[in-house]
């Protein structure tokens, strides 16, 4: 049972892998997960979940470097990273909740279960439209948010 749970999800990942090839990864952010339960629709549910955690994951990963890059680079302006990231953590909130199903199989297992493999993608330039529109919004950073640099740091990251 586990034998074939483990199969399943290595051939998922090398599915992900083939899907989006070299120039995909540079331009999506792509998170592949498996769950397994009595019924498809939960195992379904606990994939995606566990798929938003991880794009989650990586997407705030990168603001916070990406942030810590912007703060460093204008130092002495009294700005810190955790307005930012609290900014930007919203912005990421509702990408999340548009985010597209690239990928998604069903295998029943021996024992009557069902394993589901999900894979997520976000193109990594709608998020950073979506975060520069959020920052130059923003009432507390919109006079001091530089929209050059902070993309410039975004793509160099």
């Amino acid at each position: 049972m586990k034998k074939s749970s483990l199969i399943f999800a290595l051939l998922c990942f090398l599915q992900s892998l083939t899907a989006w090839g070299a120039d995909d990864e540079k331009s999506y952010f792509v998170a592949t997960q498996t769950a397994t339960a009595s019924s498809v629709s939960v195992a379904k549910q606990k994939a995606m979940l566990h798929a938003r955690n991880l794009l989650a994951t990586m997407i705030n990963g990168k603001i916070k470097n990406v942030s810590d890059s912007y703060i460093s680079n204008r130092s002495g302006t009294g700005e810190s990273a955790d307005e930012f990231v609290t900014e930007t953590q919203m912005a990421v909130k509702m990408l999340l909740k548009g985010v597209k199903i690239a990928d998604e199989s069903v295998t029943g297992e021996p024992n009557g279960k069902y394993t589901v493999c999900v894979t997520l993608q976000l193109r990594k330039d709608e998020c950073l439209d979506a975060l520069c529109h959020t920052l130059s919004e923003s009432e507390s950073i919109k006079n001091s948010f530089q929209k050059d640099l902070f993309m410039q740091l975004w793509k160099n990251e």
